[in-house]
């Protein structure tokens, strides 16, 4: 039975661009040989990431996950079981919100900067979804991707990565 788990969770001040580089292709190793696919959208501060898989699966990585000590305020803002997956093609897909994206924000939440907390499950969702479908995806090989999205990340500053071809996202880490 495959689910989707959505959860958001805010980045320990440690976290800096090495790590998030380790971060992401951990979570790209990690989750292609566990037949995992999902998204994560990161500003520098808060996460938002959807895991898509077998039910052992997602919930063995997100106990993993509570005691991450890179993050914290994890909170679970769905747990559902799906038909399909959206993010099939992806590993682990990397969006990088900014201040670019403010209409986006509106749309979808109460406010005009990224904050999952404050957004309903199916509106973070659908977010996720909008900005994959506005990007075009980078088709390298994970590690290669990954640091691309790291050195993107690094040269637009702490705000997060430059956008690809005017597009919401930085880098996708296709799988």
């Amino acid at each position: 039975m495959l689910i989707r788990l959505l959860y958001a969770s805010t980045a320990q001040e440690s976290v800096d661009l090495n790590e998030f580089k380790r971060i992401l292709l951990q979570a790209q190793t990690n989750n292609d040989q566990r037949d995992l696919t999902g998204m994560l959208a990161f500003n520098s501060k808060l996460f938002l990431q959807a895991l898509e898989g077998a039910r052992d699966q997602v919930n063995e990585l997100y106990a993993k996950l509570l005691r991450d000590p890179r993050h914290h305020t994890v909170t679970i803002l769905s747990c559902k079981e799906i038909e399909e997956r959206h993010w099939a093609s992806w590993s682990m897909g990397f969006a990088a919100p900014n201040a670019d994206n403010r209409a986006l924000f509106l749309k979808y939440s109460q406010q005009s900067t990224f904050n999952p907390y404050v957004m309903k499950a199916d509106a973070a969702e659908k977010m996720l979804m909008e900005l994959m479908n506005t990007t075009l995806a980078l088709s390298t090989s994970a590690p290669a991707a990954a640091t691309a999205a790291a050195a993107s990340m690094s040269a637009a500053g702490a705000q997060g990565p430059a956008t690809a071809n005017g597009g919401i996202f930085g880098r996708f880490l296709k799988k």
